[in-house]
């Protein structure tokens, strides 16, 4: 790799370290932490390190998502095995016959005593015998973190004030390490990295671009390139699951459906699965009513976290996803209740049978038009497309809005919230039928 990936990060970060500080990079579900800790193992990077630092190093990528447990045996494992895959497999150094051994120590270790004393062991004897400095990059480190003992973090603060001339630790995780534990006062090893914590950037336009020359075909037009460029926001994961869909798409329709293809939804639910309920609440505020209804300081920590930019959300998908997880959240209202996300439905607060394509197209669009009327051809041509309209009955709202009450009865009920217009069309009503009469 001879140039490295979010050089805005990357360079700051190397810079630290060679100015004898630990790093951290902090970032939400799949907006490339992992894709920075592997160019951080390069060559490149090494390069960088040695032109600041006027020594060399070796930069360990270890994924802890390889770790066997969540364990401090497990973690010291994975540390040591990572170290290990960065040598020769074949290697008779003295150092390196020294390291095996004591990774077997720590893999049959019977006590949490010798499997730490291994890993002091293999760790003292790689920053006194490699002959250079030493980088761990912890990638995927949330679980393990939350999962160490006060003991094992003290030991890894321990190592680093020992050899903070030699040994470095970076870590990735979705949260800065104070708020993982859920401490109010950090830890001595998450105070390692209080002045060097990134967050992770969006993509800029260039990488962005680079990117969809690899996921799109190459006769997409450019104006299919930029909508995706826009509907993403920058966010990696979510331009990969927007570009893969949309090859044989137009620009129109895949502003419609983007928001509802499965990948785009998953990496969605990663993201909102990864914020407080606080958080969750201020983003369906940003995402619903703008700026204006947030708590003082909320917008800044939506910000903060990387979901919210220059006073709204990121990405066009992640603030659709955000206004319809508002609406869900109602579902325990009488009426007519729509889950975009899942596709469920409520009525009354009781979750009906799972909808068809077809019904589920009829019943977005009327919900977009509460208690407004829905003309024929507007159901039609939304539903199937236009060129059904010549020939259409709409079977399916006939279908449907005979059961608005729950379809599993064995005979139809009257319709309480959908009401038939006769010769114009339907109406999806936000009272039953009784009150709104």
């Amino acid at each position: 790799m001879d140039h490295l990936p979010f050089p805005s990060v990357a360079g700051p970060l190397l810079d630290d370290l060679a100015e004898g500080r630990c790093a951290a990079v902090v970032g939400l579900s799949n907006t490339g932490k992992s894709t920075l800790m592997r160019g951080l193992a390069s060559e490149a990077a090494a390069r960088r390190y040695r032109e600041r630092r006027g020594r060399p190093i070796t930069l360990v990528f270890v994924d802890c998502n390889r770790a066997v447990a969540l364990s401090a045996q497990a973690f010291y494992e994975i540390v040591v095995r990572s170290v290990l895959e960065a040598f020769p497999a074949d290697s008779e150094k003295p150092l390196h016959v020294s390291l095996r051994m004591h990774h077997e120590g720590i893999t049959d270790a019977d006590s949490s005593f010798a499997a730490s004393l291994s890993f002091n062991l293999a760790l003292n004897e790689l920053c006194e015998q490699l002959g250079q400095d030493l980088a761990l990059l912890l990638d995927e480190f949330d679980e393990v973190y939350t999962a160490l003992d006060d003991r094992a973090l003290l030991n890894l603060r321990a190592l680093y004030d020992r050899f903070s001339e030699r040994l470095k630790f970076v870590t990735a995780t979705t949260r800065a390490l104070g708020e993982l534990r859920g401490r109010d006062v950090e830890d001595e090893f998450a105070e390692l990295f209080v002045q060097s914590t990134y967050c992770m950037p969006p993509l800029t336009q260039a990488e962005a671009l680079a990117a969809l020359e690899r996921l799109l075909p190459e006769k997409a037009a450019r104006s299919l390139r930029e909508t995706c460029l826009e509907l993403a926001g920058g966010h990696p994961g979510l331009l990969v699951a927007t570009a893969q869909s949309a090859g044989e798409m137009t620009v129109g329709d895949l502003r419609e459906r983007a928001a509802l293809l499965p990948q785009v939804r998953v990496e969605c639910l990663k993201m909102w699965g990864q914020l407080s309920a606080d958080e969750q609440q201020a983003l369906t505020s940003l995402a619903a009513d703008g700026s204006g209804g947030l708590a003082p300081g909320a917008l800044a920590r939506l910000e903060a976290v990387g979901v919210a930019r220059d006073g709204r959300v990121f990405s066009p998908l992640f603030s659709e996803f955000a206004a319809r997880r508002l609406r869900s959240s109602l579902t325990d209202r009488p009426g007519v209740q729509l889950d975009s996300d899942s596709g469920d439905v409520w009525v009354d607060g009781v979750r009906v049978p799972l909808l068809t394509d077809l019904e589920f197209r009829l019943l977005r669009l009327l919900d977009e038009r509460r208690d407004k009327l829905t003309d024929k051809y507007a159901i039609v041509t939304t539903v199937w497309g236009r060129s059904t309209w010549a020939r259409s009955t709409t079977p399916a709202s006939r279908n449907w809005s005979a059961g608005c009450g729950p379809r599993s009865k064995p005979t139809r009920p009257e319709p309480r919230y959908l009401l038939t217009q006769r010769g114009r069309g339907y109406k999806l009503g936000t009272l039953p039928r009784a009150e709104a009469d």
